[in-house]
């Protein structure tokens, strides 16, 4: 099964409230499996249920069975529900 890493963003305005656009912060990191129909998206919710259209796209893909899904510098962020899920396959 193929397997789309995501991560959720958080916006935050700066502290000062001074001009400029909020900053993203990673709230979360997810998987989702892969869109059947279209090579590469991901599908339309992730492992753990959560919806997938305002998440950006993880460029990074599993080495193969028994890998970690997520990258090792993201493992602070990891959604252990996907996780769950994941290992359940």
């Amino acid at each position: 099964m193929a397997i789309v890493v995501l991560r959720e963003l958080r916006k935050e305005l700066s502290k000062d409230f001074g001009p400029g656009d909020p900053l993203s912060f990673i709230e979360a990191v997810h998987a989702a499996p892969a869109d059947p129909d279209v090579s590469g998206d991901a599908d339309d919710r992730t492992f753990c249920g959560k919806p997938t259209l305002d998440m950006e796209r993880v460029n990074y893909q599993p080495a193969g069975p028994g890998a970690p899904w997520l990258p090792p510098n993201m493992q602070e962020w990891e959604c252990r529900d996907c996780t769950d899920a994941l290992r359940s396959q």
